[in-house]
């Protein structure tokens, strides 16, 4: 059995400073607000926010909602165009991040294919980061 990290949710404050920042719609009655207001066109500004920002709490609710576009656009090659920035970005931070991974690895499912599209690639960082310790 895979044992899970602590979890993690975005916060208020996170939350409130990226509705502001991106100018998206918040209130309190929206559940999961980083998978709602997550929106593909706006990618290339979630990433650039991540790079900038050195708020362990906004980093970890753009990371949510960077994660949230894969499932966006099928259109997209998310997994070729996007992951390999990602990819380095959960490595480089992965204790900030180990509860989305983990969750993003779906381990309860049983067929990987009714998993998130991206499930794949965040089990393999995972078991990669399981095997460093």
């Amino acid at each position: 059995m895979i044992k899970a990290p602590a979890a993690r949710y975005p916060t208020y404050n996170a939350i409130q400073a990226l509705a502001r920042a991106f100018n998206y719609p918040y209130d309190q009655h929206m559940q999961d607000w980083e998978y709602e207001a997550a929106r593909f066109a706006d990618l290339e500004k979630y990433l650039t926010a991540y790079e900038t920002s050195d708020d362990d709490e906004i980093r970890f609710t753009l990371m949510e909602m960077i994660i949230e576009t894969s499932n966006e656009d099928r259109y997209f090659d998310w997994k070729g165009q996007v992951w390999p920035k990602v990819y380095s970005l959960l490595k480089e931070n992965f204790l900030l991040h180990a509860y989305t991974v983990y969750y993003w690895c779906d381990f309860d499912s049983e067929r990987i294919e009714d998993s998130f599209s991206i499930t794949p690639e965040m089990r393999g960082l995972w078991e990669e980061q399981s095997k460093q310790g």
